[in-house]
């Protein structure tokens, strides 16, 4: 399926593509020990291209949508959509992302409310897969958003969110695609058998339908209910899934990169998850 951008939209992806350049995630991580990919410079172009600047208002939910399809692309640091639609560190539950030194980090409440506070003390590392530098957070001196603010800033999380996912479900079928296309078996390419093809339909299926959920918040104003997000979560692990398994054995090899999307499709599935439950 094609999706036909309005121009302002075009040009606005443009802009965040340019601004990632040539930047790419790391795909050697140290497994077993603590890792942040936050990357201080890539947050800066990101931010000159005038992506902290779309939080005024849901008429710029269509631009927030473009920007984020391209940084899940790339597989971006998730810090990019929280610090920007939150304005800190997103922490659920004790637990925080990208935040060991955040002076404040927005706190998802019930009731779909929103409150920032600083950490009670230093901001404990927890030692995880994917990526994203979670610590242990103990919050004091919450000081709650009124709803209407609480509410646009879950909005814009919202379609950040759904978008960034559906990048990531892109960039792993384009891989997925490629590689079937190139590599031959019974004197054939993968992309010829029956079992392949059905695989990368599910997948492209499931990809074209997160891009159609990521515009269809940007255009009803990114009030979703819970499940969208719990099967946004679910659909792009399946898709990065997917793409492992064309891949075959290559897949879990470092250098193709494919780890990297998987375990960010895994943390953004466990941490949308976790924000559907404490908003309950």
């Amino acid at each position: 399926m094609r999706f036909v951008l309005a121009e302002e939209h075009r040009l606005f992806a443009e802009s965040v593509r340019a601004a990632v350049g040539d930047w790419r995630a790391p795909t050697e991580p140290e497994l077993g020990k603590w890792q942040d990919d936050r990357h201080d410079v890539l947050a800066e172009r990101i931010a000159a291209a005038g992506w902290v600047d779309l939080w005024s208002g849901d008429e710029l939910l269509g631009s927030v949508v473009a920007g984020a399809l391209e940084l899940g692309r790339v597989a971006a640091p998730l810090c990019l959509v929280d610090e920007a639609t939150l304005g800190a560190p997103l922490a659920v539950a004790g637990r925080a992302r990208h935040a060991r030194e955040a002076r404040s980090v927005a706190v998802a409440l019930r009731g779909r409310g929103l409150a920032l506070g600083p950490p009670d003390s230093q901001p404990q590392p927890e030692l995880t897969l994917d990526g994203t530098g979670t610590v242990l957070v103990d919050v004091v001196a919450l000081g709650r958003l009124e709803d209407e603010v609480a509410a646009t800033c879950w909005r814009a999380w919202n379609a950040a969110t759904l978008a960034y996912a559906a990048g990531l479900a892109q960039a792993a079928l384009s891989r997925a695609v490629e590689h079937a296309s190139a590599r031959e078996q019974f004197g054939a390419p993968l992309a010829a058998l029956p079992a392949v093809q059905a695989r990368l339909a599910d997948a492209a299926l499931a990809t074209d339908a997160l891009e159609l959920v990521a515009w269809a918040a940007a255009t009803n104003g990114g009030d979703l209910q819970d499940a969208e997000l719990r099967w946004a979560g679910g659909a792009v692990c399946e898709v990065t899934a997917a793409a492992q398994q064309v891949h075959g054995a290559t897949g879990f090899a470092l250098e193709t990169g494919l780890h990297v999307l998987h375990r960010r499709a895994r943390s953004l599935q466990a941490w949308t998850a976790a924000v559907c439950s404490a908003a309950r």
